[in-house]
């Protein structure tokens, strides 16, 4: 215990951890065969560095590697991802989950796919620590595609599409209301996407708030995390969002229109590998409105 404390001791092995770093990070350029046993070994446990380390934290992420949506096969350092950004790119987008098949399935990732963004694929429980102690690299704020807002149009698309934003927030502004009074028991807010082109719905955190899987860790590591309220985003462009918002208009069914909102929202949760608060009940509505389909 008193060796352990000695100034000496101490000095040596912070000598002895940055040579260790420095020496896998020669690996990488030098003998990447061998990098990669390295970091199929220990990639976990120096990522755990980035949290519990800081001072060796700018050495730490030169020798970070992790999927991407790049390759299905090779893994990427943060510099290359960097290097790869597209022109007018300011962050380095990711996103964190229970396994690769979920994050590239996830209804989050469908307008970074259709406009060619890469995105850092996180599946390891530490990452969800890493990221948020971090912030950055190289300049770059690192990103969660599942949380915020996402815009990624370029100013002139930005400037073309105004018009039409303006009126969709006008046609569905009633039904957003609705939804958020219906539905202000699991969520904070109702709102329309524009990271969607396929899904109806999915559901957001706001910028700063804990991810399911993040909180899954703080209470499974014993400390108690209040649940986070998080927000569902729609789709205006889905049949089954603009087929909502004209029964509404025309003053549907109230149960059956409730029916559809928990489903919209059921679904949101399922698609991101979240849990259901009642299976059985979405489980039934869901039966009952295929079968009235038939």
């Amino acid at each position: 215990e008193i060796l352990q404390q000695d100034r000496q001791i101490q000095t040596m092995r912070r000598r002895l951890v940055k040579k260790v770093l420095t020496t896998v990070r020669d690996l990488m350029t030098k003998d990447a065969e061998r990098y990669r046993a390295f970091w199929t070994e220990f990639g976990r446990v120096v990522k755990e560095g980035l949290v519990d380390d800081p001072e060796n934290r700018d050495l730490l992420l030169d020798i970070v590697s992790v999927a991407s949506t790049r390759s299905a096969d090779e893994l990427t350092t943060l510099r290359q991802y960097v290097e790869r950004m597209k022109d007018g790119q300011n962050e380095i987008y990711y996103m964190t989950g229970e396994s690769r098949t979920m994050i590239e399935n996830s209804p989050h990732m469908e307008a970074f796919r259709a406009k060619g963004y890469e995105v850092l694929i996180l599946t390891d429980p530490i990452d969800e620590l890493w990221v948020d102690a971090v912030g950055q690299f190289d300049g770059k704020t690192l990103r969660s595609i599942a949380k915020g807002q996402v815009n990624l149009d370029t100013d002139e698309e930005k400037k073309s599409a105004e018009p039409e934003r303006e009126q969709q927030q006008k046609d569905f502004a009633a039904l957003l209301t609705w939804m958020g009074e219906k539905l202000k028991e699991e969520v904070k807010e109702v709102r329309l996407s524009s990271r969607l082109t396929t899904s109806p719905a999915c559901i957001v955190g706001d910028t700063h708030d804990l991810t399911p899987n993040l909180e899954k860790l703080y209470r499974a590591m014993g400390q108690n995390v209040p649940p986070v309220k998080r927000i569902l985003e729609l789709n205006p462009a889905h049949p089954l969002v603009t087929a909502l918002r004209e029964a509404h208009g025309k003053g549907g069914d109230e149960e059956a229109l409730v029916e559809v909102a928990e489903l919209l929202y059921g679904m949101a949760l399922l698609a991101e590998g979240g849990d259901l608060k009642d299976p059985a009940r979405f489980t039934r509505i869901l039966a009952d409105r295929l079968a009235r389909t038939l």
